[in-house]
């Protein structure tokens, strides 16, 4: 038989079928379905059993991730304190030495001049009136000025450079530390 034969049988059949046969067919399929509701119940209070766990199992978790949270911001903190201290003293340390540094350079710069002014006053004495002669001395006097000015100009600045990689340095290790406590 082709399928519309056996469809056209299945709705004659229908057609045949009583009220009381729906009804007791009925009656089965609800049967069939009442033991479930107390299945469901289990499974109900199981998950609510397992949320409950759950839950307090994440509010232990979270209140030891608050503790070791606040472990670490209080090491954090004292390490930082400590770096800060390192570096204030390490600076302090530099700067005196720049200052020592610059002082020296001043104080041999200073003798120099005075070097050269006694030797400029013995031109002097030696050469009395004749002009053109002072006149090339005062020349190179000036010349000698000119370059202690460039030599005290290029100590000054190679100690200010000096300086200014130091501060780097100093700025690279806060950098390195910054990422060692701060991953």
């Amino acid at each position: 038989m082709d399928k519309e034969t056996l469809e056209y049988l299945d709705q004659k059949w229908f057609g045949l079928a009583t009220k009381e046969d729906i009804e007791k067919l009925r009656q089965e399929t609800k049967a069939g379905f009442r033991p479930i509701p107390p299945a469901l119940e289990e499974v109900k209070e199981g998950l609510r059993k397992l949320q409950t766990e759950t839950q307090s199992t994440l509010d232990q978790t979270n209140l030891k991730v608050e503790s070791l949270l606040q472990q670490a911001r209080e090491e954090t903190r004292v390490a930082f304190d400590q770096a800060n201290k390192g570096m204030n003293s390490l600076l302090q340390t530099v700067v005196q030495e720049e200052r020592q540094s610059f002082t020296s350079a001043v104080g041999e710069t200073q003798k120099e001049i005075e070097h050269l002014n006694a030797g400029a006053g013995k031109i002097d004495e030696q050469i009395g009136g004749l002009i053109e002669e002072m006149t090339t001395l005062s020349g190179t006097i000036r010349g000698g000025f000119k370059e202690i000015k460039e030599e005290l100009g290029a100590m000054i600045k190679f100690s200010s450079a000096d300086l200014e990689k130091k501060i780097h340095a100093l700025e690279t290790r806060i950098k390195a530390l910054e990422k060692i406590v701060f991953p």
